[in-house]
């Protein structure tokens, strides 16, 4: 019985092959740049049209030129702003109120603090 050893070279290759396609990275950027390349130009065209528009109208014409609810939101924002200085001069009233008829049950033996030199305890 002979035994021969035969010596075979074995070679290992580390390597990408999708067929030729195109990786999902690549689609990404390429899609990010043709979107830009198009909003890119989309604004070009229509900057001089909206500054020209929003340069020959005051506030007011402005307002009708938006969208609906947009003007609607400024609207409500405004009224909210009304309701709520209206709730603070009616809160400050009831404070003032309290405040008259707490100096006015006062005794005239007890000692008058002012508000102002009172501590709090720590």
């Amino acid at each position: 019985m002979s035994l021969s050893s035969s010596r075979r070279l074995t070679t290992i290759r580390a390597g990408y092959s999708d067929d030729g396609k195109p990786s999902s990275a690549s689609i990404f950027v390429g899609g990010f740049v043709l979107g830009g390349v198009i909003v890119g130009a989309l604004g070009c065209i229509f900057a001089p049209q909206i500054s020209k528009a929003l340069a020959a109208t005051d506030r007011k014409d402005l307002m009708r030129k938006l969208p609906k609810f947009i003007y609607d939101e400024e609207k409500a924002l405004e009224k909210t702003r009304k309701v709520l200085t209206e709730k603070i001069a009616q809160l400050n009233s009831a404070i003032d109120e309290v405040s008259a008829q707490l100096r006015s049950e006062e005794s005239p033996d007890a000692t008058s603090v002012d508000p102002d030199e009172v501590e709090a305890p720590a």
